[in-house]
């Protein structure tokens, strides 16, 4: 089949995209098209193709340049195969037109919003209101009415061909609801130039000035300060991706940071715009946010971390500077920056700022000698005039004025604009900020009184008046001009000359020089061109200056390790009269908008590549490179302008002849891409040319070119300045700037470069510098030329949005895919465009899979696959195809609406009519009933009264009779009542006489007795008394006798024999105990082969055992030998006292009665003896049960390795696993080894495991002596002592033991010694350990730090606090007794020592356990020394080392205790705040409130849907983990209610501040789930008793509360300021216009956020809108120390410390010792009394 049989002759209209002029050949191929257009100006270059389009299945696949060589290669046409027709088209070309008119006019329904043009507003919004579309006339006609004005209607009428060809196109249509105000212009659906603009507008109303557009932020200049930039706003943007947060230039800076330092790429921030859009004052936050935001290794005390705070220091410093000297009023803006500024912020390889360095570019010299109105000179010199104080005002010449005020308006350089004073600015005040801000750059006092003069003179220099009436004449200067003198004197120049060189010049020539006059006009330019060339340089100098300075010791020019460069440069600018300084700033903004757009478009592209997408074609971008030709080609503008200025007679005049001659020839018209294009001649014969620029056609008028192009001072003049007296004149002039290289100004390297040269140089450098790094795009956008404060001009601002390249960012994204959704949000917004249960996911897809759902999706809602793709992450959409899906799921939802609504309807009329159909039958029930219970009545009533007759008959006889009956009996009873009271009466008056005789009769007779008795006691008493006196006569005679005395003997050999009875039962005892002893050693022998080693320590210690016992024994025989040598003593005292009983009565009898008073003492002990023999019955029991558990025991000791180290042998045994919280779950298979309790059978619960190693380990039985003993307490003294004088089965046997074994096993620790021998005996012993011993100090630090392991929380294992506090219990006995015996330098070693070990103990905060065990015991020690003090009055001087040691030792404590307190806070702090966001604010847990918005991370990355593992019950979770720890380690109730406390206020704090700054959580969904949350935490508090720590959460509940609030009208702004009242007006107003609109939702706009903003507006400046965070650093730790009863001496058995046990048992012995000189122990007691009750708890706190 040939070609020409594909083809098909219809009509073809010739307009649209395909000119019929220009179309000259069409080729077929298998249904393709290619349509070549060739106009004649590509005829005349060559045969090469302008455009080319391919059309394969009637669609635009491809756009491109080709020429016709390669049609023939490419598509594999001959010759003889082009057709040469303007009539083919495809047979279905026509249908797919009309097709594709029907399907868009399917989106304007009626109530559709669009937009139309406005000439006051640019655009405004218009409702459908009536639709004609007439299939066979193929038109289409659509009426809008605008919104809120009723007269306001716009029509739009069409063909088919007409839209189909694009000269007429359908009005762009408004975005949905939820998208108004949304803060990334292309996640719009309708992606059009109204729809930004508006959008721009609503968020400007709502009172947000940043919005994202791509990879652009927009800037709107509020005109008034805004809370935005506060220190807790900076820091809430560090480290935060782009996106996460609200827009904002903080998160431009931060994406740039985290760009150098991910990437290792270079960055740089251009901020661009118009004169008063904001740039300098964003250019100044950003450099704020470098010095300031990343400021991690700040406070380390190094001299480098010092230097670079000195730089942060001194790049802040230089805005002040710069602005002074470079800014200036103009109309449009305040503080308009007269130079660009390219700022390079170096950083370190820590990422620290290390040193900076400043380019500026083209300052605007010319205002320096003119202003036009209304515009003032540069701000120095105002600030000059206002702040200089009189004596330096005297000095420089400046008091000429009236006053400082108007002082400007006495000099020539600064009243041309007329305005010397800005509203709202104090320029005397900022004299002084530039003079600080000039010292920190390192610009001394001297030489800013020397910079200070320069200017003054430069003033002076603008008054000088020159004269001269005519040309003939010349110009000259008057002699007696104080202007000129006073310049001359400030400049310090020879005046003759300068007046000479002023008014004359001098011509070169070959052979001589020739010295002219000039005129007073060409004089007036000299004297302007010094002052410009002056000033120049003094800004050069101080540019320098801040460079050397920033440097920070390091090379300027060497390349930085990384910098990121803030650009900060004019913006377009278009006048009423533009000249050099506008065309040059417009040429800078030509080469930045071309690198902008060709940024834009690479980024484009990437992103379709990097998604894969299948159909996608190269979008095409508007290339402004011609106009840039124009300006700096071989031939170009600045080109011919040097060329002009080279000649010795150049002129304006000839330089725009010459622009004409090249770019405006006669004859035919340039081609469209041309340079010659972009240039236009003025049709009247003024010297002026235009450039079309990318912004505006700009006219320029060529008046001043030459001369400011040549910025040129004759060299006689700049010799004369050099050769000035003044040290810095000189130093300015000294150094000129430095000038390009040859190559790139031309040929004739040797001659000063031009302006215009220099200027290109160093653009071109920038460019470099910009395109080699990473670049991020600020566009700062004017409201309103008015300066009026949130004032929207819509025309202005949309010149601007064209100008800045906003809309060229739109424009691009709109040629291919514009709008894209992350696959989860798409399927989750969008699932419901699926029938039936295909629109929900499974719960467990990969990712193919929710790319094959969402696949599913387009396809259900487009017939047209070319509409939409499905990426690897994102699904993408064509311009308006997004709102197009949009309105299909609107329409499903008003469906399932209106049929849900039906439904209800439904039944709501059935509900209704069987209501109603009841009532009619219950009404008819009830009629029929009344009708017959009426006929009932009436019988019923018949038949009643004939019973009621009959009834009353037989009730009145009955009635009748009864009262006859009553009244009989009545008085029958009324007679009998009175007989028988009258009987009764008689009866008891006999009875009372008779109790009466009785009671009398018996009180005679006891007060007879007692009488009697009284008086026979008193003769008894004086009878005994004088019998007594005889008797104790008698017996002081019989005294003497030997009878007596023998009777006495006989008594007390009684008494011995009673003793000698109790000890024979003694002996026969502990034949018993030996016995049992010898049995107990046969069978340690059985077991000698399997444990010989335990066995010997066991053997030894039973053969100690058995030796103290027959000591005892041999004690006892020792006694009974001495009683019997006492007897016989008392045998020959007696026959001796016998000799002389008559001589000896007296003494005898004194005698007597020691004797006596020895048996009273001697039974007392008797009875003692009694009960220790029966406590140490009992402790033998328990002891043997050890030593029957001690074979079992010492076999699994045997099983471990004998290799095994003392310090990883576990202290507390346990069989547990750790679970996820961190706690130790209770392990059924182990076997639990045996507590010692009162019964063998009870098991001992199991100890936990260390934190530092959690092995197993068999643990030590539990001897008797270990038990825990009270200092100034009752129980167990009696047997300890009991147990010390028998040598007993305490801890010394055990430890001892315990020794042995740690030798075995190579213990380095402790050295080994033999603990039995280590006793106190007396208080010299204590007093000398504690006062030189020092391996008590190495006991406390190894046994009780060191090396102690942190038992871990077991399920099994029950704590009493001694068992975890005896630490802290032990090292207070000890601090205690040295403070007793005064021993002040020991307490500091003991204290300091204690401290730093528990320090570093506790430095890393790596466990949870350890560091609530150490805040625990050094609590309860601080508590034990506090509760000490209070308790001790001491009168003397002698204790007061020792109390300053004391005291010194508790304030340590303190701090320690803080430290330990608030690293840990930190420490939880670090890991908890990971869990707020996802757990507190993220996590949907409660059902039926899904929340839209996806997480930032997954809207990022793309991934697919995952449920966050992070939930409320993992917060919850982490509570009862701290909670349970501090619970289990007996943490003081007050420090665990405050670390509550402070998590909570993170919670608040972290997710307020998180949620104030994201519009993704602000919804009422959201806030539905974040309450829910909240009151799952809130219902913990309330079971933990820490209800009252929950306000830390009010403002967040409020927040949350508002979320929830109705906001569409006045009355609900009411309730929200009364419901949120700790919330300040700046948050409310803040949270509203970030607040995300649900469906069915108005956004909050018009009335309701005007009167927000009125409320919020007195108080908005001092209002902070984040929450200040917890800064630990400053907080201080106010506690209350716990009265301390008792100090618990408990060592636990498996410790090694003979000493502190030794001390432990000194104050059991020395407490209780029965020694007969009570007169030292008294002694003893009065001078330590307070001490030792110093344990008493008397303490409230501290």
């Amino acid at each position: 089949m040939s070609y020409t049989d594909e083809c098909v002759r219809v009509h073809w209209t010739g307009a649209g995209l395909f000119d019929n002029g220009m179309i000259n050949k069409i080729a077929l191929k298998s249904q393709m098209m290619i349509i070549i257009s060739m106009n004649p100006r590509v005829r005349q270059r060559g045969l090469v193709c302008s455009n080319l389009w391919v059309i394969r299945d009637s669609r635009l696949v491809a756009v491109a340049d080709i020429s016709l060589g390669d049609i023939y290669k490419v598509y594999g046409f001959e010759e003889n195969q082009i057709f040469f027709s303007a009539d083919l088209v495809p047979m279905n070309q026509r249908q797919m037109s009309g097709d594709g008119v029907l399907t868009e006019l399917k989106v304007y329904a009626k109530g559709t919003k669009a937009f139309f043009v406005d000439d006051a507003e640019a655009w405004v919004q218009a409702t459908l209101t009536e639709k004609s579309v007439d299939d066979e006339a193929r038109t289409v006609a659509l009426t809008f009415e605008r919104d809120g004005e009723s007269d306001g209607e716009y029509k739009f009428e069409a063909t088919f061909d007409e839209l189909n060809t694009k000269r007429k196109v359908l009005p762009p249509l408004c975005n949905p609801p939820v998208l108004e105000g949304i803060d990334d212009l292309t996640s719009l659906s309708h992606l059009n130039e109204p729809a930004v603009l508006h959008n721009l507008q609503v968020r400007y109303g709502m009172h947000n000035i940043y919005t994202y557009s791509g990879i652009v932020l927009v800037a709107m200049n509020p005109f008034a300060r805004v809370p935005l930039y506060s220190q807790d706003t900076l820091e809430a943007y560090a480290g935060r991706m782009r996106g996460e947060l609200e827009p904002h230039l903080f998160a431009i800076s931060e994406d740039a940071f985290q760009g150098m330092v991910r990437d290792k790429k270079n960055q740089t921030i251009i901020v661009s715009g118009e004169s008063g859009a904001g740039k300098t004052m964003s250019a100044k936050y950003i450099m704020r946010y470098f010095a300031s935001a990343h400021d991690e290794a700040k406070g380390r005390g190094d001299k480098a971390q010092d230097a670079i705070s000195r730089v942060e220091e001194q790049i802040l410093a230089t805005n002040p500077v710069l602005e002074s000297f470079g800014n200036a009023k103009t109309t449009r803006n305040d503080n308009s920056s007269r130079f660009g500024k390219f700022l390079e912020i170096r950083f370190n390889e820590r990422h620290a700022i290390e040193a900076a360095f400043i380019r500026t570019y083209l300052l605007e010299r010319s205002r320096l000698v003119y202003q036009p109105a209304t515009e003032r000179n540069y701000h120095i010199f105002y600030q000059l005039l206002a702040g200089a104080d009189a004596e330096m005002r005297a000095e420089l010449g400046l008091d000429k004025g009236s006053g400082s005020a108007d002082a400007w308006a006495e000099f020539h350089y600064t009243k041309q604009g007329g305005a010397g004073q800005i509203a709202g600015v104090d320029d005397a005040k900022e004299f002084g900020h530039t003079a600080a801000a000039l010292g920190v750059i390192g610009v001394d006092a001297q030489q800013q009184r020397q910079i200070h003069a320069l200017l003054a003179a430069l003033l002076h220099v603008g008054n000088i008046e020159i004269t001269g009436a005519s040309e003939r004449v010349g110009a000259g200067i008057d002699a007696d001009d104080s202007a000129y003198a006073r310049a001359v004197e400030l400049l310090q120049v020879d005046g003759a000359l300068l007046s000479k060189w002023l008014t004359k010049r001098q011509i070169v020539t070959r052979s001589e020089k020739i010295v002219s006059n000039m005129t007073r006009a060409q004089a007036l330019v000299v004297r302007d061109a010094v002052a410009k060339f002056v000033y120049a340089h003094l800004f050069e100098w101080l540019v320098r200056t801040i460079n050397a300075a920033l440097a920070n010791g390091s090379d300027a020019g060497a390349p930085a390790a990384a910098f990121i460069g803030v650009l900060d440069i004019y913006g377009f600018e278009h006048f009423a009269h533009n000249s050099f300084e506008q065309f040059c700033i417009n040429y800078a903004n030509e080469k930045l908008q071309q690198n902008f757009n060709r940024h834009v478009f690479k980024l484009e592209q990437e992103e379709y590549t990097r998604e894969q997408l299948e159909n996608w074609t190269f979008v095409d971008f508007q290339d402004n490179q011609p106009c840039i030709d124009l300006i700096e080609g071989k031939l170009g503008i600045l080109a011919l302008l040097d060329e002009e200025c080279r000649l010795q007679q150049g002129s304006d005049a000839n330089f725009a002849e010459k622009l004409y001659k090249q770019f405006a020839p006669a004859g035919p018209r340039p081609a469209a891409d041309a340079p010659a294009a972009f240039f236009r001649k003025p049709r009247f014969g003024a010297a002026e040319f235009t450039v079309r620029h990318y912004a505006h056609d700009v006219a320029y008028a060529a008046d001043g070119f030459i001369d400011k192009n040549k910025d040129t001072v004759p060299d006689e003049l700049q010799n004369v300045l050099r050769a000035s007296r003044g040290p810095l004149l000189p130093q300015l002039l000294q150094a000129e700037p430095s000038a390009p290289a040859a190559g790139r100004l031309g040929v004739r390297a040797a001659r000063k470069p031009t302006l215009g040269a220099v200027f290109k140089h160093s653009l071109a450098s920038l460019m470099d510098t910009i395109e080699a790094t990473e670049s991020h795009y600020i566009r700062c956008i004017k409201p309103n030329d008015a300066k009026q404060a949130w004032r929207f001009d819509a025309p202005m601002v949309l010149a601007q949005l064209r100008a800045c390249g906003v809309l060229e960012t739109i424009r691009i994204s709109c040629a291919g895919y514009p709008s894209r959704l992350p696959i989860p949000d798409f399927i989750h917004r969008y699932r419901i465009l699926l029938p039936g249960p295909a629109a929900r996911p499974a719960a467990e897809m990969s990712l193919d899979a929710f790319r094959a759902l969402a696949a599913r999706i387009l396809a259900a809602a487009f017939d047209q696959p070319d509409r939409a793709q499905v990426g690897l992450s994102k699904v993408f959409f064509r311009a308006g195809m997004l709102a197009l899906v949009e309105k299909q799921r609107v329409e499903r939802l008003n469906a399932a609406a209106t049929a849900i609504q039906a439904l209800v309807r439904c039944y709501q009329q059935r509900a209704l009519f069987l209501r109603t159909r009841r009532a009619v039958r219950t009404l008819q029930t009830l009629a029929r009933g009344l009708l017959a219970r009426r006929q009932l009545r009436l019988l019923r009533d018949t038949r009643a009264a004939t019973r009621i007759q009959a009834v009353a008959r037989g009730f009145l006889a009955r009635t009748q009779f009864r009262a006859t009956a009553r009244a009989i009996v009545a008085l029958q009873a009324r007679v009998r009542g009175v007989q028988a009271r009258a009987r009764f009466a008689s009866m008891r008056r006999e009875h009372a006489a008779t109790r009466i005789q009785r009671g009398v009769r018996g009180f005679q007779a006891r007060t007879q007795c007692r009488r009697e008795l009284r008086l026979i006691t008193r003769m008894q008493a004086r009878l005994r008394q004088r019998l007594a006196r005889r008797l104790i006569e008698k017996r002081k005679e019989e005294a003497r006798s030997a009878a007596h005395f023998q009777q006495v003997t006989y008594q007390l050999e009684g008494k011995l024999m009673a003793l000698t009875r109790q000890l024979d039962e003694s002996q026969s005892r502990a034949a018993q105990l030996s016995e049992k002893l010898r049995l107990a050693h046969a069978e340690s022998q059985q077991l000698r082969d399997s444990q010989q080693a335990t066995i010997q320590g066991a053997l030894a210690e039973l053969t100690a055992r058995a030796e103290l016992l027959q000591r005892d024994k041999d004690a006892a025989d020792r006694a009974c030998a001495d009683l019997a040598a006492r007897m016989a003593e008392a045998q020959a005292e007696l026959e001796q006292a016998r000799a002389q009983a008559t001589t000896d009565k007296l003494a005898q009898d004194a005698q007597r009665a020691e004797l006596e008073a020895k048996l009273q003492e001697l039974e007392l002990e008797l009875q003692q003896s009694r009960e220790q023999l029966a406590d140490v019955r009992a402790q033998h029991q328990k002891q043997l049960l050890i030593q029957q558990q001690a074979p079992s025991a010492a076999a699994a000791a045997q099983e471990q390795a004998s290799s095994i180290k003392r310090s990883e042998t576990s202290r507390w045994h346990a069989s547990a696993g750790l679970s996820a919280t961190g706690y130790d779950m209770a392990d059924s298979s182990a076997s639990p080894s045996l507590r010692m309790a009162a019964t063998p059978q009870q098991a001992q619960p199991r100890r936990p495991h260390s934190v530092d190693r959690a092995r197993d380990a068999p643990a030590s039985p539990t001897s008797a002596a270990s038990k825990r003993a009270t200092v100034g307490g009752d129980e167990g003294r009696s047997l300890a002592k009991m147990l010390s004088s028998l040598g007993g089965f305490g801890s010394n046997s055990n430890t001892g033991n315990a020794s042995a074994a740690h030798a075995s096993l190579g213990s380095t620790t402790i050295a080994e010694e033999d603990e039995d021998a280590f006793q106190l005996q007396s208080e010299d012993d204590v007093r000398e350990m504690l006062e030189h011993d020092a391996r008590l100090i190495d006991e406390v630090l190894m046994e009780l730090i060191g090396d102690l392991q942190v038992p871990l929380p077991n399920l099994d294992a029950e704590y009493s606090p001694p068992d975890l506090l005896f630490p802290a219990h032990l090292i207070g006995l000890c601090v205690i007794k040295m403070f007793q015996y005064n021993l002040a330098r020991r307490i500091d070693r003991l204290l300091m020592s204690t401290i730093a070990r528990i320090q570093k103990k506790t430095a890393a905060f790596d466990s949870d356990y350890t560091s609530a065990f150490w805040l625990s015991n050094v609590f309860e020690l601080l508590s034990i020394i506090k509760t000490s003090m209070t308790e001790h009055q001491s009168a003397s001087q002698e204790y007061e080392e020792s109390e300053r040691a004391m005291n010194d030792g508790m304030q340590y404590l303190e701090s320690l205790l803080s430290d330990i307190y608030f690293g840990w806070i930190k420490d939880m702090q670090k890991r908890f705040v990971k869990l707020i966001i996802p757990g507190v604010v993220e996590s949907e847990a409660l059902p039926g409130f899904t929340a839209s918005d996806s997480g930032f991370f997954n809207r990022l990355m793309g991934t697919g849907p995952r449920e966050s593992t992070v939930k409320i019950e993992n917060v919850l979770s982490f509570f009862n983990h701290i909670w349970r720890t501090m619970e289990f380690y007996y943490v003081d109730l007050a420090i665990m209610r405050q670390i509550m406390s402070e998590l909570l206020c993170i919670i608040g704090v972290t997710a307020f501040n998180n949620i104030i700054m994201r519009r993704n959580f602000c919804s009422w969904k959201r806030g539905m789930q974040i309450q829910y949350n909240l009151t799952r935490i809130e219902e913990w508090c309330k079971t933990h008793n820490v209800a009252d720590s929950t306000r830390n959460l009010d403002r967040l509940l409020q927040l949350v509360k508002l979320l929830q609030l109705q906001k569409s009208t006045e009355q609900d702004i009411d309730i929200m300021f009364e419901v949120c009242d700790l919330l300040n007006p700046a948050q409310i107003k803040k949270l509203l216009s970030i607040y995300a609109v649900s469906d069915y939702e108005n956004p909050i706009i018009g009335p309701v956020m005007n009167e927000v903003t009125r409320r919020a507006s007195p108080t908005e400046k001092s209002d902070k809108m984040l929450l200040d965070t917890n800064d630990l650093s400053e907080q201080v730790l106010y506690l209350t120390a716990r009265k301390v009863p008792a100090i618990e001496t408990y060592i636990p058995p498996e410790f090694r410390m003979p000493r502190i046990r030794a001390l432990v048992d000194s104050q059991t012995d020395m407490a209780y010792d029965d020694e007969d000189d009570e007169d030292m122990l008294a002694a003893h007691m009065d001078d330590y009394a307070d001490y030792r009750e110093g344990v008493v708890p008397a303490q409230e706190g501290y």
